[in-house]
């Protein structure tokens, strides 16, 4: 139905209420920015999307910070996130074997927990899954390391009575700096981008994209005199490391590079970029240009040097990152105000709800009003085409009762439907925290096929009895390719695979459970002489990867709930379930 002219106006006040109120309980709000390097830090405050100021510290002497608590009192409700550009950070790109994306993060963060140490401020960032092969999975392991100086700034942190949003790094987030400057000057689509910033209180960073994600990223410190041709030189070498570095990475000058600079005029004005010469675009930026570009206004001034300031900016304004880091204590300050914040999102939905409900009854009202004179019209077309039918069912010989009953028993079938899920169930019950699924294989097979008994009809239950459940005619067969982990002899294999299962056998009575392979490490007579329950590992089912990986096989239909069997009985007008067959679940 049309709505009216004169509701449409009503329905756009509604709406733009409703924008209004959101942006009225929901603000973005004002932030401070603190950057940190191993030369002192940078305070930036941005209000209304604008730099309102920014403030320079040396160093963590008592003075120095009693500056730093005097700008934040200036607002104590912005939120505060904090950008570490220092040379305590690790990055390394490590894979992880093709397990399921439930699985993961359980993975990662194990190997978080291994490779770096329990005070460390560490995360990863899941670059994706290989394209081909095994589909391995790519991430990027980063520890924020909790040196002397980085503990006094945490310490100072948790002091302020500003919200705490978290870390940042300027390595991880300069996929969004990159985006907004491709954006910015159109320099094509480079598979490889290097941007490098010259930082007052950091140094040279420098990092590596591929495909939009990062992979290398280092710090470089000055070297000499702070003259425009010692820096010039100094940024020069250091890129030229960097390139040589990048081809250990499979670096293809074919597949495109462009050169992102950030430095002063003065230094632009001497650097050779010719040397540079395998990149498809280079492009030295100013910071002030760099604000000009990614639209951050009130960051730079056209004389600055550094772009501590404009890199702090564009993070602080981004309101999606990479990657967000958190200290333990932190970290259940931020769980807790997010259940705050939802909090409030309820109360203001309810409320902005409140105020729209009569508004709304009063728009239904009108429209019900407007569809009544409808209403009578389409009452009386119904009521000729169910007299109509009626005429057709007394000229018919139609039984119409025992014609309701099928179409019922059809309705059943067609809402029942064959389900792993309480399989699955089980299996996840009986598997031990050291046993890794890596992926599950689940199909139907046709019983009639296999047991003549099963697919005799049964016709005379059907008619007489519409509502009871058939015995299933379909049988599951589900390979789960799972992993033991630390298990790499047949003596550990042992106990722990006959655990498994007896547990199986328990929780699945009446079904067949066996390994259908084993690893290549046991030889041929360890494989016989290792059955549990009906079936056995035999030469004539040998393993063809040398992996540690494991098959196991489940076979029955007891698992497969809430199914009715096709029956004889069924009118050849009602179509027969087909079987199902399930691929990997991820």
């Amino acid at each position: 139905m049309d709505i009216p002219r004169p509701l449409r106006k009503l329905q756009k006040t509604i709406l733009d209420t409703v924008a209004r109120k959101k942006a009225q309980f929901f603000p973005t709000g004002p932030k401070f920015v603190l950057f940190i390097g191993d030369e002192g830090a940078i305070l930036v405050y941005i209000k209304d999307g604008v730099v309102k100021s920014r403030q320079f510290v040396a160093d963590t002497e008592p003075q120095r910070l009693s500056e730093l608590r005097d700008s934040f009192s200036s607002d104590p409700k912005a939120a505060l996130l904090v950008v570490v550009d220092t040379i305590d950070q690790s990055y390394s790109q490590q894979t992880l074997p093709p397990v399921s994306s439930l699985s993961i993060k359980k993975l990662i963060k194990r190997r978080l927990d291994r490779d770096f140490g329990a005070n460390d401020i560490k995360g990863a960032v899941v670059l994706g899954r290989e394209a081909s092969g095994r589909k391995d999975w790519n991430f990027m392991m980063i520890s924020l390391e909790k040196t002397p100086l980085l503990a006094t700034w945490v310490e100072f942190i948790e002091s302020l009575p500003n919200r705490f949003q978290g870390f940042y790094l300027v390595a991880a987030e300069a996929e969004y700096i990159i985006k907004g400057l491709d954006r910015a000057v159109v320099t094509g689509h480079a598979e490889w981008k290097f941007l490098v910033s010259h930082n007052k209180v950091s140094g040279f960073r420098q990092v590596i994209l591929r495909n939009g994600r990062v992979v290398f990223t280092r710090m470089a410190q000055p070297v000499g005199e702070a003259t425009p041709e010692v820096m010039a030189g100094n940024i020069e070498q250091e890129m030229l490391s960097t390139i040589e570095y990048m081809r250990r990475l499979s670096f293809d000058p074919q597949a495109g590079l462009d050169i992102y600079i950030v430095t002063s005029a003065a230094i632009r004005s001497v650097l050779d970029t010719s040397k540079m010469n395998v990149a498809k675009n280079i492009n030295v930026f100013t910071p002030y240009e760099v604000a000009q570009y990614l639209d951050i206004e009130g960051a730079t001034q056209p004389a600055d040097q550094f772009g501590d300031v404009v890199l702090a900016a564009c993070i602080g304004k981004t309101e999606q990152h990479i990657l967000t880091l958190h200290t333990a204590e932190s970290g259940k300050l931020n769980q807790l105000y997010q259940m705050m914040q939802a909090q409030r999102a309820v109360g203001a939905s309810v409320a902005v709800a409140g105020g729209l409900y009569g508004l709304f009854v009063l728009l239904a009202m009108y429209a019900t009003y407007l569809d009544a004179s409808s209403q009578e019209e389409r009452k009386t077309t119904q009521q000729q085409k169910l007299n109509s039918v009626r005429v057709a069912i007394q000229q018919s010989a139609m039984d119409v009762e025992k014609t309701n009953d099928t179409i019922d028993l059809y309705s059943r079938l067609l809402e029942e439907r064959y389900t792993p899920l309480p399989l699955l169930n089980k299996v996840q019950e009986a598997m031990k925290p050291s046993i890794v699924v890596k992926g599950v294989e689940i199909a139907y097979e046709d019983r009639a096929k296999t047991d003549p008994k099963a697919a005799a009809p049964r016709a005379a239950e059907v008619t007489s009895k519409a509502n009871e459940k058939l015995a299933p005619l379909m049988q599951v067969v589900a390979n789960f390719t799972i992993e033991f982990s630390g298990v790499n002899t047949l003596e550990s294999f042992k106990p722990i695979s006959g655990q498994l299962i007896a547990d199986l056998k328990k929780s699945l009575p009446g079904y067949e459970i066996f390994f259908s392979r084993l690893p290549s490490i046991f030889s041929e007579d360890e494989k016989l002489d290792m059955t549990f329950g009906a079936s056995k590992a035999t030469p004539q089912n040998p393993v063809a990867s040398q992996s540690m990986d494991v098959i196991l096989t489940i076979k029955g239909s007891a698992a497969i709930t809430a199914s009715l069997a096709p029956s004889a009985a069924m009118p050849a007008a009602l179509p027969q379930a087909a079987p199902v067959t399930q691929g990997s679940v991820p």
